[in-house]
This record gives C-alpha cells, structure tokens and sequence, in this order.
C-alpha cells in the first residue's frame, strides 16, 4: 500500500500505436519536482474528497443563523430534520429534531439548547436549512450536523468573546517609581497583550497572567514598571486576538506630579521630630547634673529620678 507513495506510482506512460509508441514519464526516481507534485497532492487530498467545511462565527450574546444549502432544489418543508453536534454523539441528545409527522421532541433535546433555536420555514421552502441559535455562549463552538434523507452535513461554529481593557497605578515601595497594572476580562479564544510609549516604543512586562472563569472566558491582566527618570508620557495596553483580528486598547498620561517623592517626606518627618527630641535630651541631661549636685538632699529628687528613669533608659537605646 506504501507504493503508491513512491514518485514512480505516479509516472504517467501512455502507449501509442506499435509504429508510434512514445513513453510520457514526468515522475522519475530523484525529481525534486515529481516529489513536490506529491506532496501538494496528498496535502489537497482531503479537500477533494470531503470538500471544504462550512464555518460560521458569532460573538458570545449574539444570535447566528448556521444555514446549509444541499442544492436540492425542492420544498424541504415537510422533511424530517434533526441537528446534532460532537458532544451529542454520545448522550443522544439533539439541537434540534422535527419529525414528519410532526411530534414533540421538547425532550430529546439538550438542555443547554431548548427554547433557543428556531428552523427557518421560509428557507426551507427554498430549500435551505437555516437553524437560528440565539444568545450565543462560549459552549456552542463545536460541529453540528444537520442530518436529512438526502444526507448529512456539516458546519463548524467558531465562538469569540472580547472586552475592554484598563490600567490602574500604584506608587513602588521604593518611591522609585509607578507599577502600571492593564487588565481584560472576558475574552475567548485568549489573546496576547502588550505595552507601548506614545513613541510607539514596546516596554518589557514585570508580570504576565492568564485565567479562565467557568464559562471559559479568560482574564489577561499585566504590569510594568515606570522609573521616575523616565519622565512624564502617555503608556497604553494593547490587548490583540488573533481569531477575529479585535484588538482594545487603554491608555494613561502620566504627569510629573503623579511620581512619589518619598525622600522629600522623609526628610520632612525627620526635621519635624528632631526639635522635641532634642529638648527632652537636654531635659535629662539636666536632670542628671543636678541630681548629682544634690545627691544627700531628701529623698523627694529621688523620687523624681526614679520618674525620669524610664526616659533615660529610652534615649540610651536611642
């Protein structure tokens, strides 16, 4: 079976009459080209055969209609159709099941899809199947056949969500600096997220996150480090996916007056405490002395030694 993967399977020899007979032998062992004609074969075959997948796409919230054509060219208002997709295989449910004669089937479908589809009867007297899914969630992407006496058929639904982003800031510990914090909740598939100057200029992130919640959207949230030498300038966070090509942004102008300065404050309390400070060391040290002068006097100095004992001991830790 393997042979028919050799270059030589594929040489072509058409035979002429006997005073005529010529060879026509593209494939040849060693031809690059006869090797590439087989490899866009086999890369195409699977297209030839089964053709090329329907494939519709919707926004979580949305209503989308999945619609086939399977050129019949009749009224298919009287055809039995149902609709199931992969997940359904194994439990036996339905999107959708119409009967003919008509019958309920309220409970052979999924619970996750009563009450919110709808079989299009104008298209089917075009001879269209249209199911109207409405109010779309993270869940419906999947296959869904659609399954008549004609045949089956297949349309793949693709689902995307996406959000706004924004940046919030908190000064450093250090007062070094900003810590610029983006975040985007709700977005499917996850996307990517980056962060730029107003010269266009990328900045490295301090930290990268991606969550997922229980409906399957993801959170993307990021931080980077603005130093107070970088100056006063706008950043932004732009958050890109791929699938649908949506992109969100967020952007913040910092001003000079937004950047700690701590050292300044610091310096300040240090000035402000210093004056009492110094006053209650110069309290004690006179204390001292005339207690010291003093020392066979009655005991009440003593009682007021004891009283400044703690002081003292407190500006000797000092």
């Amino acid at each position: 079976m393997l042979d028919v993967l050799k270059p030589e399977f594929f040489a072509l020899k058409y035979n002429f009459s006997s005073k005529n007979r010529k060879v026509l032998s593209p494939c040849y062992r060693g031809s690059s080209g006869c090797h590439m004609a087989v490899l866009l074969l086999l890369l195409m075959l699977p297209t030839l055969l089964n053709g090329q997948l329907p494939t519709m796409t919707a926004l979580v919230g949305e209503d989308v209609s999945l619609s086939y054509d399977p050129k019949l060219s009749k009224d298919l208002t009287e055809t039995p159709v149902k609709c199931y997709t992969d997940k359904m295989i194994r439990t036996n449910d339905f999107v959708f099941k119409k009967d003919k004669p008509p019958k309920d089937n309220s409970k052979l479908l999924s619970p996750a899809y009563r009450g919110r589809t709808r079989l299009s009867d104008e298209d089917l007297k075009k001879g269209i199947v249209s199911l109207r899914l409405y109010n779309v969630t993270r869940a419906d992407e999947d296959n869904y056949y659609f399954v008549l006496p004609s045949g089956k058929y297949k349309i793949q639904l693709l689902i995307g969500a996406m959000s706004s982003a924004a940046i919030t800031l908190e000064e450093r510990p250090d007062c070094s600096g900003l810590v610029l914090r983006c975040e985007s909740v709700g977005w499917y598939p996850p996307p990517e997220l980056s962060w730029w100057t107003d010269g266009g200029l990328p900045l490295p992130a301090v930290t990268m996150n991606t969550t997922w919640d229980p409906t399957g959207l993801y959170t993307i949230s990021s931080t980077v480090v603005v130093e107070s030498s970088q100056g006063a300038r706008n950043y932004s966070c732009r958050v890109h996916q791929e699938r649908f090509n949506q992109t969100r942004e967020a952007e913040i102008a910092l001003h000079e007056d937004q950047f700690p300065s701590c050292p300044r404050h610091r310096w300040g309390l240090v000035a402000v405490l210093a004056i009492p400070m110094g006053a209650l060391i110069l309290v004690v040290i006179a204390r001292r002395k005339e207690n010291s002068k003093s020392s066979d006097r009655n005991e009440e100095p003593a009682v007021n030694s004891k009283h400044l004992r703690p002081v003292e001991d407190a500006i000797t830790r000092l």
